[in-house]
């Protein structure tokens, strides 16, 4: 294996492991675009087992798109594949506006 494969697998292998760990709820968005939610019980190479409630679901890691550990406010950050360079371009703008849209007028 190279070393950026190894890289690879050690940030992976660190992110599903910290989930599992903490019995932290994830969201696994698969490539078809289906999102799960649950927790990490298990992983190995080549897939996840994810748990809800009483129901546990094998996934293929080649099936996923995006694993999101909401952090804070409980925020989900994934974008989907719909989203173009030019759509994010959009939204910073926005959030900017909005952001000095609400700053506080200067006092001259």
């Amino acid at each position: 294996m190279d070393k950026n494969a190894q890289q690879q697998n050690t940030i992976q292998d660190g992110f599903l492991n910290s989930a599992r760990r903490d019995r932290s709820n994830v969201t696994i968005y698969l490539m078809s675009g289906v999102k799960l939610t649950g927790r990490i019980k298990s992983f190995d190479k080549f897939s996840v087992v994810l748990e809800a409630g009483s129901q546990e679901q094998l996934i293929f890691k080649h099936a996923i798109s995006t694993v999101s550990l909401p952090r804070g406010g409980g925020r989900d950050f994934h974008y989907s594949r719909s989203n173009t360079s030019v759509d994010s371009e959009r939204q910073q703008d926005h959030s900017s506006e909005h952001a000095v849209s609400h700053a506080a007028p200067d006092n001259q």
